[in-house]
């Protein structure tokens, strides 16, 4: 295996956020459709499920802005964070999924689920 670049992953992160920024927002056509998709986020409970259902069909990416629309609104939010965390994972950024799981305590959500998602990431409990 090829050791990684710094200079490479710089790279490869700049061209993402500019295709993010420049790019079309997924799946969103019109100004209703975004509306849509930010009224989703402002309820807590509501967002996670919906960004729960948009990785279930394997929309990651989709998921992971959505969590982030819902920590906007709901900072404090330990559920949508481990998910959020998980969720980085999934697509392969590993150390922004620990650098998530790191902000998590224990007691905010449970030893086990924490245990369980530093797994899915790649990190002994």
């Amino acid at each position: 295996m090829l050791p990684r670049s710094p200079i490479r992953g710089c790279l490869v992160g700049l061209a993402f956020a500019c295709g993010v920024l420049i790019g079309p927002p997924l799946r969103a056509e019109t100004l209703e459709e975004l509306d849509a998709l930010s009224d989703v986020s402002v309820d807590e409970a509501t967002g996670i499920a919906a960004a729960q259902e948009q990785a279930g069909r394997g929309a990651y990416l989709e998921a992971l802005a959505t969590l982030e629309r819902v920590l906007a609104v709901h900072p404090k939010s330990h559920e949508a964070r481990l998910i959020h965390a998980t969720f980085l994972c999934a697509v392969d950024d590993r150390r922004g999924g620990l650098v998530e799981l790191g902000r998590i305590k224990k007691k905010q959500v449970g030893e086990q689920r924490l245990a369980e998602a530093r797994a899915t990431c790649g990190q002994g409990g």
